[in-house]
């Protein structure tokens, strides 16, 4: 009998031990997928603006190739960010906890952290869009990627800062190209178009995306018009791209007081006595 309440104590010992071998090693980080679902709302013909030849811009209104986002096309931006957990704030953050549980962690891709490959709080991959808008290189510098995202303690869980501040580039993409022998506009950078490279020292034609000024907004800015003639300018211009949508992670804008439950039940029972005892003195 001595003998199996001595297998028990050890069987409960091993129990106990395994338990806090896996408190200690509970995972300091998780590696989540953010992602931006949406649709294009204008058509790169309706921001189309041209240089003329005394340099400045006019709106185009002539006929444009089709572009590969149009009005009313789904599309998608996505990337994995590594977020911390309780057990980081437990942990190595032990110390330095906020008070309401807050944290704000501005996620980039890792050569923007002074890295070249995924790891470690606050690291993303580079955005990836649907479509032909691909992750380039700007002056042997590849795509970057910032969000700031929102760590709740209290729930474990996350949120995008405000109205989701957002912000990748280089991209390549199709632009527009002016043939100044025909007076047209081609389409190029696509398969089977021309090249959208005037000479071997110029990038292709580069862009960033931006978001958070209109809410759920995510702007394709300056996406450049290139000509056959570029001595002269006659022709080039810039057009704009915007993507309507939200993020798979819900908008943090600060947390909102209110009384606890057991605070409310004692306003209610004091405001439901206070008839009752006006009553009590007017009989009186």
């Amino acid at each position: 009998m001595r003998k199996n309440k001595w297998a028990v104590a050890i069987a409960g010992a091993v129990v106990l031990g395994a338990t806090g071998a896996a408190a200690q090693t509970a995972p300091i980080s998780r590696t989540i997928p953010v992602t931006f679902t949406g649709t294009v709302t204008s058509s790169a013909g309706d921001t189309l603006m041209v240089r003329q030849p005394d340099g400045s811009m006019t709106p185009y209104t002539g006929p444009l190739p089709d572009y590969p986002y149009a009005a009313g096309d789904a599309v998608t931006i996505s990337f994995n960010a590594t977020l911390p957990t309780r057990a980081y704030y437990d942990s190595a953050y032990a110390g330095q906890k906020a008070a309401d549980g807050i944290y704000r962690i501005t996620v980039s891709s890792p050569y923007y952290n002074g890295g070249t490959a995924p790891g470690g709080i606050g690291n993303s991959t580079e955005a990836e869009v649907s479509g032909p808008i691909n992750p380039a290189l700007n002056s042997v510098q590849p795509t970057n990627t910032r969000m700031t995202i929102v760590y709740d303690y209290n729930t474990d869980s996350y949120a995008i800062e405000g109205a989701g501040s957002f912000f990748s580039g280089a991209y390549s993409l199709p632009g527009y190209l002016y043939d100044a022998s025909s007076g047209t506009y081609l389409l190029c950078g696509t398969s089977g178009r021309p090249s959208c490279l005037p000479s071997a020292s110029y990038d292709p034609i580069l862009t960033g995306l931006s978001g958070g000024t209109g809410g759920t907004t995510v702007n394709v800015g300056n996406v450049r018009v290139l000509s056959t003639d570029p001595a002269s300018g006659t022709g080039t211009g810039i057009f704009n791209l915007s993507f309507l949508g939200s993020w798979n992670l819900p908008q943090f804008g600060g947390a909102t007081q209110v009384p606890e439950p057991g605070m409310l039940l004692l306003f209610a029972a004091a405001s439901a006595l206070l008839p009752l005892r006006r009553k009590l003195r007017r009989s009186a």
